[in-house]
């Protein structure tokens, strides 16, 4: 169901498929649904004046805040702007790296609208798990909840920030349903191939390991470059253009030295309780997409 409009990306990039699934995890190839290019709402303000919001897969919630299930969890959680990052708790299953803000984008995006880079940021993000494969009900019912919520918030513009390999399909078919119901969205991914496969609305790609899709921890001038970056190629993407998935132009080592790849493979590799959960978690997935693209676009407005 490709529509060709997906080019090949130049220049190595991290494949989680081929370091960490299939060689440590000893898991086989996984059919991803491939979709057609996104339909485009109208960006109606320029990013300047525009508010902007996130939505977050982390599973990250605040401390008097009950927490979520792990899959197929539907509800969220929002998380004010005034609560300061060092107060959020995070229970996925990925973990998350020393830094928080590079899972929780708030002190990143709040000096972004400091500098004047848009116009604001919104009162509250919203916060959901990302391991979920009941597609019907994500592109229906938990899309339009989204929407609603960010539309009471004036949001012209939304940040999707999906966390791990599962959240990487479950957030592109959100978005794309986020974005047929007249919600423009940006998303950042440090997975390629699913991105690829299921073609989020103005997506962009972080070389970055998983865990850390907002930056390396504890270099905050990076992060909110990288942030900065996503938001503009989002916002100057015009309507008419064929869907691409540009790679933002940071990498993890200034000198662009990728051993970082077999650290994070390690991870996996030593990590029993790491490697565990994965596999628990993907054994929670029986949904599939895959060759039933076409009709669920229809039947869902995505």
């Amino acid at each position: 169901m490709t529509d060709g409009s997906a080019p090949s990306l130049t220049g190595a990039f991290f494949d989680f498929e081929s370091k960490v699934a299939k060689p440590v995890l000893n898991i086989g190839d996984h059919e991803t649904p491939i979709f057609d290019k996104p339909e485009l709402s109208e960006l109606a303000v320029r990013l300047r004046k525009a508010t902007v919001g996130l939505l977050a897969t982390s599973c990250a919630y605040s401390p008097e805040q009950p927490r979520m299930p792990h899959h197929n969890d539907f509800t969220s959680r929002l998380l004010p702007r005034e609560r300061d990052v060092t107060e959020i708790l995070f229970d996925h299953r990925t973990p998350i790296r020393a830094d928080p803000s590079v899972a929780d984008l708030r002190d990143t995006i709040v000096d972004l609208e400091i500098d004047g880079v848009f116009g604001r940021y919104a009162d509250e993000a919203v916060s959901i798990v990302g391991s979920i494969s009941k597609y019907d009900e994500l592109a229906t019912q938990t899309a339009s909840s989204i929407v609603g919520e960010f539309e009471r918030q004036s949001v012209d513009l939304l940040l999707v920030l999906p966390y791990c390999p599962q959240c990487q399909v479950a957030a592109g078919v959100l978005a794309r349903a986020i974005e047929r119901r007249g919600l423009p969205t940006t998303s950042l991914t440090t997975l390629y191939k699913p991105a690829q496969s299921v073609k989020p609305p103005r997506a962009t790609f972080l070389d970055f390991p998983l865990g850390c899709p907002g930056g390396r921890p504890n270099r905050p001038d990076q992060q909110r470059a990288i942030v900065r970056a996503a938001l503009e190629t989002g916002a100057s993407t015009p309507m008419d253009a064929s869907w691409s998935l540009g790679r933002l132009p940071f990498t993890w080592d200034e000198d662009g030295n990728r051993a970082w790849e077999e650290l994070v493979t390690d991870v996996y590799r030593v990590d029993n309780e790491i490697r565990g959960t994965v596999l628990a978690n993907l054994s929670e997935h029986t949904d599939n997409l895959s060759g039933k693209e076409r009709e669920f676009a229809i039947r869902c407005a995505c």
